[in-house]
């Protein structure tokens, strides 16, 4: 058994600790021990099987693109569970905002640099956080993607697909995830994702500001439980 606080469960789901007391008040929420009023635990195994019974399967229709929730790269040794991670309401937010700024630039595909973009834009990322602790600077990254671009007269038209590289980074994000004894994907893991790839704009972005699979790992493992990390 896995013990979480309150603490450790907001970081864990991306959400504030108000929000968890919200869960908690509206009894939408994992099981949990309560050893005292003050005192409140989640097994993480309770927590995965509520996160997967919050999953929602839409119907197909609209723009054609590959679900985040679709099976990741399962070749190497993972557990049999490891096509049905779901996804953080913030790594999401971060495909999303990808996506967005891929199509208002004009381009057709979704890129690395548009991943990083995504995840400087959702500030509460655990992404994010990350990045922010390493010292990057969300304007030199944009000044650094904005030397990329080509003109183009297409902005805000363009139906956009993910690129092979970021198709890559969600099968690398999948396989941290599995490596660090998590059962969902979040930011955090597509921030290791692009760097495991190692290719693509986003990937030479962080690279030229010093940031190293390495040290994002080190960071991630002051901020979440990391299995991987505490077994050294």
């Amino acid at each position: 058994m896995q013990l979480m606080s309150i603490e450790d469960l907001a970081l864990y789901l991306g959400v504030s600790k108000r929000t968890v007391y919200k869960y908690l008040a509206d009894g939408d929420c994992p099981p949990y021990i309560k050893l005292s009023a003050k005192n409140i635990s989640f097994d993480r195994a309770d927590v995965d099987a509520w996160l997967v019974s919050k999953k929602v399967y839409p119907e197909n229709g609209g723009e054609r693109m590959r679900n985040p929730d679709t099976p990741c790269d399962t070749k190497s040794e993972q557990p049999s569970n490891a096509d049905t991670l779901p996804w953080t309401p913030r790594a999401r937010a971060v495909l999303n905002a990808a996506r967005r700024q891929a199509r208002e630039d004009g381009f057709t595909i979704v890129g690395t640099e548009h991943l990083l973009l995504g995840m400087l834009t959702v500030r509460k990322s655990l992404g994010a956080s990350i990045l922010e602790r390493l010292g990057v600077s969300p304007q030199e990254c944009w000044q650094r993607y904005r030397a990329t671009l080509q003109p183009t007269e297409n902005r805000g038209r363009n139906r956009v697909r993910l690129s092979d590289d970021v198709e890559k980074v969600t099968q690398e994000a999948c396989r941290q995830a599995m490596q660090w004894g998590h059962t969902y994907i979040g930011a955090e893991h597509l921030l290791t994702g692009v760097l495991m790839t190692e290719r693509g704009v986003g990937f030479r972005i962080l690279s030229d500001l010093g940031v190293t699979l390495d040290r994002v790992r080190t960071e991630a493992a002051g901020l979440i439980v990391c299995r991987q990390a505490a077994d050294k």
